[in-house]
């Protein structure tokens, strides 16, 4: 009975996405043909599907998950976020060495929902991505964490800390040497900032190439199974990936040391 429940819900795109949708509560017929693409007759015959599985129940113009949809798509919603992000983007994650994020974040992998993988051409292979720097500038509150350096980086922090916007970064010891000795000028201004928050953490420790969060956009970067930097960072505009991205910056923040 219950693989039956289960291939109901994933052998059909539109079946999927109905009873996602559902999870959101109560919906009409209507609003369920303006978020499927095809014809009514096609996305009805998937609503008897349901229907006739005990999944969804019809409660006049309404339509809603019954006890055993609720049951079932609780226990496979997380699952199906994860094939989402996973399959949407397979070659890529398949090249990512993911030893930087602790499993227990893995295992919500999915809260990154619909996501931009951003690859520069050489041209513009040490810059970060242009949704990041127009983010940058109307943030309030940012958390960065890079373990490799990036030029352009010490003036755009150096700018927020002039601006005073709320902001945590922490960098590998190397980078951060690299920052106080070379770019002083934007060093200081970043600790004069009283809003900032600099922290380092040992090289060997930190298995991440960078990762972003902003008021509307997380950032984060892999290095390849081969453990090599190809500047391919992964972008998501969703609400649970700025949650999942927060929490895995303050992992992060755990293990560093602040500079006072």
């Amino acid at each position: 009975m219950t693989s039956e429940l289960v291939s109901t819900v994933f052998l059909s795109e539109k079946r999927k996405k109905i009873v996602l949708m559902l999870m959101s509560g109560p919906t009409t017929i209507d609003r369920i043909k303006e978020s499927l693409e095809g014809s009514t007759s096609a996305i009805m015959a998937q609503v008897k599907i349901l229907l006739e599985q005990g999944l969804i129940e019809q409660k006049g113009d309404d339509y809603k998950l019954t006890y055993i949809g609720q049951i079932v798509l609780k226990k496979i919603a997380p699952l199906i976020k994860t094939l989402d992000v996973l399959e949407g983007n397979k070659e890529y994650w398949q090249s990512r060495d993911l030893s930087g994020v602790p499993e227990s974040y893995l295992d919500n992998i999915g809260d990154l929902g619909e996501v931009l993988i951003h690859e520069p051409d050489l041209s513009h292979l040490f810059e970060p991505p242009k949704q990041l720097l127009q983010s940058l500038k109307n943030a309030e509150n940012v958390s960065t964490f890079y373990s490799y350096f990036c030029p352009s980086c010490p003036y755009n922090y150096a700018e927020l800390g002039r601006k005073e916007t709320n902001f945590s970064l922490i960098l590998t010891r190397s980078v951060y040497t690299r920052l106080k000795e070379e770019y002083e000028e934007q060093y200081n201004a970043m600790m004069r900032s009283k809003n900032s928050s600099l922290y380092v953490v040992d090289d060997d420790a930190a298995k991440l190439g960078a990762l972003s969060i902003t008021d509307d956009l997380l950032l984060i970067a892999f290095f390849n199974t081969e453990g090599v930097f190809d500047h391919k960072k992964l972008l998501s505009f969703e609400e649970s990936a700025l949650s999942w991205g927060k929490e895995l910056f303050s992992y992060y923040m755990e293990i560093a040391e602040k500079i006072k």
